[in-house]
């Protein structure tokens, strides 16, 4: 779990939970989504994106990535969204998002654990490739500050393909991410043909953290007509109280005012 010695002395002094996000990230609004359901209080740091507000040498000094979202802990900066839900559940246990069977477990892991590899190559190469505007594309002066701050291969090689001229993604890269996404959609409508929650009949840390990214597809167009089993299962959450709190309102009213 990537827990970071910040040396940002304003952050290193915080106490209690701090969390910088933005509202149209879905790695965001999972984190979001954990807080309610535990009722947990913590201060919002708010990232707008759009507005390269990430993209500085002091949120860099908080999140050597630059992404969102980073949790402070009493000083203590966890990184990778659902690593951060696991350290949530771990640090306040009450009530329970992973109360499963210990075979059940690994089913939990597994699905948070693909979560995360399939953000990059698969929700993120979606989104970018439908989104594909001059709007999102950084200045020369925002490139080179990026290509400055950022250290990680991945990051510069798939911003790389967004922001250098003559570069973007392509019809192909959009498929290979939808085949991608599309392989784990099955998986998940055959789960939820015969259970309610993606891992038994218990609303757990998966459902927790693929929920919001169903909402971020579905706002970039996404088919999902092969899948009704999982859109049932979206509807479910997209209903409950916490959601609404964390995903919908959060959107909504940060999009009303920018």
């Amino acid at each position: 779990m990537p827990i970071i010695e910040t040396t940002n002395p304003v952050v290193s002094s915080f106490k209690g939970l701090h969390l910088y996000h933005a509202h149209i990230s879905n790695c965001s609004a999972r984190v979001r989504l954990l807080l309610e359901e535990k009722k947990i209080p913590w201060e919002s740091h708010h990232i707008f994106l759009a507005k390269r507000e990430n993209i500085t040498e002091e949120y860099f000094s908080i999140n050597p990535k630059g992404v969102v979202p980073s949790l402070v802990h009493d000083g203590k900066v966890i990184t990778e969204s659902n690593d951060i839900l696991v350290y949530l559940e771990e640090t306040f246990p009450d009530p329970s998002f992973i109360n499963v069977a210990s075979e059940k477990k690994r089913e939990i892991e597994r699905w948070l654990k693909i979560s995360g590899e399939a953000h990059m190559p698969g929700i993120k190469t979606f989104q970018y490739y439908k989104r594909n505007s001059k709007a999102m594309k950084k200045t020369e002066e925002e490139v080179a500050l990026y290509r400055k701050l950022q250290k990680d291969p991945a990051y510069l090689t798939f911003h790389g393909k967004h922001d250098l001229p003559g570069q973007s993604f392509t019809p192909k890269d959009a498929e290979t991410a939808i085949n991608l996404m599309d392989g784990y959609f099955t998986e998940m409508e055959d789960i939820l043909s015969k259970n309610q929650w993606l891992v038994g009949n218990t609303f757990t840390l998966a459902d927790i953290s693929w929920s919001p990214t169903i909402t971020t597809l579905l706002r970039g167009g996404y088919d999902f007509n092969l899948f009704p089993n999982l859109m049932a299962w979206y509807d479910r959450i997209f209903k409950l109280p916490s959601f609404q709190i964390s995903v919908t309102d959060w959107y909504t009213r940060m999009e009303k005012n920018n």
